[in-house]
Parts: structure tokens; sequence; C-alpha cells
């Protein structure tokens, strides 16, 4: 959209230039007005030309502003594990028995939550998850998870838009690349 938006805004700079050069050229009798348009029909051009550059640059501005406000409006869900196991003799975290869906956006309404684990998929509702809420989705041994965790989420912002996200932790992945899992700290 930005591109659309410089895109616009140079459009309407030439356009206000040419504009101006072409006032300039009138008032020093460089350029004489055709004898049909009459001295007053020059002007009446120039306004018209003049609200089309500013007209343009209005609509892309509201156009943009309505697509920020919808961004704004937007649940930001995400995983977190909770309830770690840790290894009694390095005290590294070797994974985790809670895993939470949590929102940090706006309200989210109307969830439906598909969690699948290990060729298993839990069909889970909750009816809203406010700003900073969340819902414990999973509970279990850590071994259970298997490889991968795909979480599919379809739910309503607060406009009763329709959204879907897929979140996933690909426990596989981390444990190829030998990363440690690192607890979460929440503040509330």
């Amino acid at each position: 959209m930005n591109i659309l938006k410089t895109v616009s805004i140079i459009a309407a700079i030439v356009l206000f230039s040419l504009l101006i050069a072409a006032v300039v050229l009138v008032q020093l009798g460089v350029v004489t007005v055709p004898a049909y348009l009459g001295s007053q029909g020059f002007w009446v051009i120039a306004s018209g030309v003049a609200t089309i550059a500013f007209t343009t640059v209005a609509v892309v501005n509201m156009v943009e502003l309505r697509i920020s406000r919808m961004e704004l409006v937007h649940p930001r869900l995400s995983l977190e594990p909770s309830l770690f196991d840790y290894d009694v003799k390095t005290n590294d975290i070797t994974g985790f028995s809670c895993l939470n869906l949590v929102n940090g956006g706006t309200v989210a309404r109307d969830i439906e939550i598909d969690f699948s684990h290990q060729g298993k998929t839990d069909f889970l509702y909750t009816s809203s998850l406010g700003t900073n809420e969340r819902v414990q989705i999973w509970a279990g041994k850590f071994a259970e998870l298997g490889n991968k965790i795909d979480v599919d989420v379809k739910f309503k912002n607060m406009y009763n838009k329709p959204l879907h996200e897929v979140l996933s932790i690909n426990i596989d992945s981390i444990n190829k690349a030998k990363r440690k899992i690192v607890p979460i700290q929440n503040n509330s």
C-alpha cells in the first residue's frame, strides 16, 4: 500500500506543479488562454485539476488509515509453554507439561481451536480471549506431543470479522538444532 500512497502523492505534486506553472505562464503572458475558454474557463480547469490531485491523496490516506485501524483491532495469538520439566543434574529444561494459547492483542471471540499432535486432533472452543488472557489447550507428559505441534485457530475480532491463524512448535527441529528451551517470564 505504501507504493500506491507514494505514487499518488507524486502524481498530486506533479499535477499541482503543472498547475502552478500554468498559472505563472498565463500571468506573465507567455501563454494565452484560448478564446473559447474565456477568462474564467482557465481557472475552472485549474481548480478541477487541483481538486482531483488533492482528492486522490485524501482517498489513499483514508484507505491506509482504515487498514491501520483494522490492524490495531487484530488479536495477537501465540503459544505459551508452561510448567517446565527440569533435568536434576544440569538444571536444563527438558520439556513442558502445559501449553496455553495467549492473546496479546485485542479481544478474540468465538474461538475454535484444533490442537494437533502425533496424528491426533483435539477440537476445542472458548467464547472469548481478552488482552493478556490465556486458555490452557493441553496438559500432559512432554513425550506425548511427538515431533510437532500444530494449532489451527479460527476466531473473530471485535468487529466480528472472521480470522484464521496456524501456530506451531516444531519440537524435532528444536532437538536437532540442540537448542535449549528457556522459560517464559510472566510479569502478571
